[in-house]
């Protein structure tokens, strides 16, 4: 995966480009805001096939654009041990760039998980 964040004329960013065969099933798009923590949108399956990935972007986006940053996690149908692992070390690496990661609107599926193994503070 070449790691690279590409922006769009929309304003939205992905790497989706770069690492697709790496995790055919996840596609995430940072859509950047003035004035706002950006958002990492998630949609797709948040597992072992694609959670690297999905942490080198999170972490990019902390370097790139400061330490706040918000998952929507509205489109995520899948998670296991790996993508929940993936949320805990991008919420530690934003804590230790002195920010915050917030997991925004997760589907019904992702709540209970992350309710379940006691990460709800995330949200």
């Amino acid at each position: 995966m070449a790691g690279k964040l590409l922006t769009h004329p929309s304003g939205v960013t992905t790497i989706r480009e770069d690492w697709e065969i790496l995790a055919p099933t996840l596609d995430v798009a940072v859509h950047i805001r003035s004035g706002a923590a950006p958002v990492v949108a998630v949609h797709g399956e948040l597992d072992l096939a694609g959670a690297e990935a999905f942490e080198r972007l999170v972490a990019e986006v902390i370097l790139r654009h400061g330490p706040d940053v918000v998952i929507d996690g509205s489109g995520v149908t899948f998670c296991d041990a790996r993508g929940l692992g993936a949320l805990v070390r991008c919420a530690n690496e934003a804590q230790r760039s002195g920010g915050r990661l917030t997991l925004s609107d997760p589907a019904q599926r992702l709540r209970r998980l992350v309710r379940i193994v006691g990460l709800d503070h995330l949200m």
